[in-house]
């Protein structure tokens, strides 16, 4: 159900303790107590509660106070400083996460393409998608008691990216807003005097692009260097910049890299099959000529026009905007295929993915580089995997769970 409320993927941040209200001020969190409350205080509700608004009206007032106690501190808005920086090296100041249709997976840095949604997380905002979604979450509790932790998350999920988009240009707040919620009446009929957040930002802006500019400003020149925190050199791509052409020869790891960066652009058959089949997450091992392997994980982001809906999701779906990101490594807990590809076979294999129109041609293809659950290799082909992650991944590193690998032989 908590897969069921969010983007397929987006990156997340945190503020800054030192400008955090709700920490430098925790007299306000007393007295919000009420507004704070969460539909996990009940297992055992009525399923005619199940709809309720009580909670959401909570979080909404909750929310808007934060708001009055901001506007009155900080009238002129936060920088690029309110953004927490890391105290450490081994901290994690941005985090992505990716949603693999029935999984997800979290990941420090700011992996993939630019996402279509950020969040800005304080801490009350940590502490409520802890105890919503893991701590106070009852698996085998009634209905009414998993419904509404459910649509409490569409509004924690709704705050998470309010935060973020205070941070934009007050001209571009709401036309943003809108572009993640198509066809959501509520939101699409909004207007700017219905905005909560009304304060300008410190931010200063240079482009017509403040999304990328933002994260770029954080990731490039805020955050600490020392975190080793970049953006990915196969899937990001800044404003105004072009795909590389596809390699016509695959004997370095950069011809491979290019390759891939290629082939980056939405809506190519080749997922529309693939998610069709509830193929979201493949990891790739590619063989190089001296012997060695690079692995990457091809995870598919899939077109949501908004993530509000609960039994409509198939509704929100848009194939011909999927994406798919080219993860160096191994990423993800339930693998849903293996793939492996020999270097001279790179071009077939990119064919494949740029070309896919579903014939027995194509399909002749995907029997070709993927592992069936069938396969005579596939316990070799999987050690082979698990290895590797032990290896590459030590602290990391657990067993493959292959309940969501693909089902049907091929």
């Amino acid at each position: 159900m908590a897969l069921n409320s969010i983007y397929d993927h987006f990156w997340e941040m945190f503020k800054d303790p030192h400008y955090d209200l709700t920490v430098q001020n925790p007299d306000f969190l007393i007295k919000q107590a009420d507004n704070l409350r969460m539909p996990i205080e009940s297992v055992s509700e009525s399923i005619f509660k199940s709809f309720s608004d009580e909670y959401r009206n909570k979080g909404l007032a909750y929310y808007k106070a934060k708001e009055a106690l901001t506007n009155k501190v900080y009238p002129k808005g936060f920088g690029i400083d309110a953004i927490w920086k890391g105290n450490r090296p081994e901290d994690s100041p941005l985090l992505t996460i990716n949603r693999h249709f029935d999984s997800a997976s979290v990941n420090r840095g700011v992996m993939g393409e630019l996402t279509r949604t950020m969040w800005v997380l304080d801490y009350p905002h940590i502490e409520r998608l802890y105890y919503a979604l893991v701590a106070g979450y009852d698996v085998y509790g009634n209905l009414s008691h998993q419904l509404n932790a459910r649509r409490y998350m569409d509004f924690l999920r709704i705050e998470g990216e309010a935060n973020f988009v205070a941070y934009m240009p007050e001209n571009k707040r709401l036309d943003i807003l809108k572009s993640w919620y198509i066809g959501d009446d509520d939101i699409e009929d909004m207007t700017d005097e219905d905005r909560i957040n009304t304060r300008p930002t410190q931010v200063l802006y240079k482009t017509d692009h403040p999304k990328s500019e933002f994260i770029e400003q954080v990731v490039n020149h805020h955050i600490l260097k020392s975190t080793g925190i970049a953006f990915d050199n196969i899937n990001y791509y800044k404003q105004g910049e072009q795909p590389p052409k596809m390699p016509t020869e695959f004997s370095t790891a950069k011809d491979i890299q290019d390759g891939a960066r290629s082939l980056t652009a939405p809506g190519t058959g080749f997922m529309e099959h693939l998610v069709d089949h509830n193929l979201n997450m493949m990891h790739i091992r590619v063989i190089n000529p001296d012997g060695e392997s690079t692995v990457f994980t091809l995870n598919i982001n899939r077109w949501h026009d908004n993530a509000n809906s609960m039994f409509t999701e198939s509704k929100q779906l848009d194939s011909s905007k999927d994406t798919i990101d080219f993860l160096s490594g191994m990423h993800g807990s339930y693998i849903n295929v293996f793939g492996i590809v020999n270097y001279e076979d790179l071009p077939d294999f990119y064919d494949m993915i740029a070309n896919f129109d579903g014939s027995d041609t194509y399909k002749a293809k995907i029997h070709k580089y993927f592992i069936s659950r069938s396969d005579e290799k596939f316990w070799e082909t999987f050690d082979w995997f698990q290895n590797y992650f032990n290896e590459s991944e030590p602290l990391t590193a657990g067993l493959y769970d292959l309940n969501r690998y693909y089902r049907k032989p091929f």
